[in-house]
């Protein structure tokens, strides 16, 4: 029996209702879409190495794919999608229409302009990350119009309590932006717990102050993240003002050393 094989059947078969044929089919699509697969290294470079073909068997281990069983489902499954083929072996899957990769990249800063960071999540107890991911979808789902979430990692690989949340459009983000953020603002909250939403601007320059302060360990840093709205930078200072406030502490000095002579 081979490798494959073996890790085929390691998994516990599931009934591929239309509703699990769905969610199946919609999760490899994402793997392969514009908001997925560009910044997927792995993924991609897999694609690369192969005239753009990915192997089933390889997206099959990946954590949310682990439920559907058998594969030999999941590549029925493929074969009816209108952004992927299969090949004829059914070994591998492939975009039917490759993506522009440079014209997408280019695009991130549009992206950015529809994301939101939403903090404050519950994060001390996460065991099961990719339950947690799905729980968050939902919740968001319910909410607004949303391409995707992700959830951010400290440095052990756990759970944060951050999501970083890519709506439909730049309309959606803004609506929920002004409408769970500011003095006035609904009350947003998961499991009891009040979150905290921010512009992806917002979050890359707290992202970007913390980095510059000296933290003795990834608790601190971790702690000056996580739902501290007083923290979040409005605007980075003006060179100018810097330039001037150093020009005035060196003529304090300068006055120091005149009185001192």
């Amino acid at each position: 029996m081979s490798e494959d094989q073996q890790r085929r059947g390691s998994y516990v078969p599931i009934e591929f209702t239309p509703e699990i044929t769905n969610q199946c089919l919609k999760q490899v699509e994402f793997y392969f879409s514009e908001f997925n697969f560009p910044y997927d290294k792995f993924l991609r470079m897999t694609a690369e190495k192969n005239d753009g073909w990915v192997p089933i068997g390889t997206i099959a281990t990946f954590n949310r794919m682990k439920k559907f069983r058998p594969v030999e489902k999941v590549v029925e499954t493929l074969r009816t999608s209108k952004i992927l083929q299969v090949s004829e072996d059914g070994e591998n899957v492939k975009r039917i229409e490759a993506l522009d990769l440079e014209g997408t990249k280019n695009a991130r800063h549009e992206r950015n302009k529809r994301t939101l960071a939403v903090m404050n999540f519950p994060h001390e107890n996460v065991d099961d990350m990719t339950e947690l991911q799905e729980k968050l979808e939902g919740f968001f789902n319910r909410l607004a119009q949303i391409n995707q979430v992700r959830l951010r990692r400290d440095h052990s690989r756990k759970f944060n309590g951050t999501a970083i949340v890519e709506f439909n459009s730049f309309e959606e983000s803004e609506k929920f932006l002004k409408t769970y953020s500011g003095d006035d603002a609904e009350n947003l909250s998961f499991e009891g717990r009040k979150l905290d939403v921010f512009s992806k601007k917002q979050f890359d320059l707290q992202r970007e102050a913390t980095k510059g302060k000296n933290f003795s360990g990834t608790g601190q840093k971790s702690r000056s993240m996580t739902g501290h709205r007083k923290n979040m930078p409005k605007e980075e200072p003006k060179k100018e003002e810097k330039k001037e406030e150093k020009t005035e502490a060196k003529k304090e000095e300068e006055k120091k050393e005149e009185t001192d002579n």
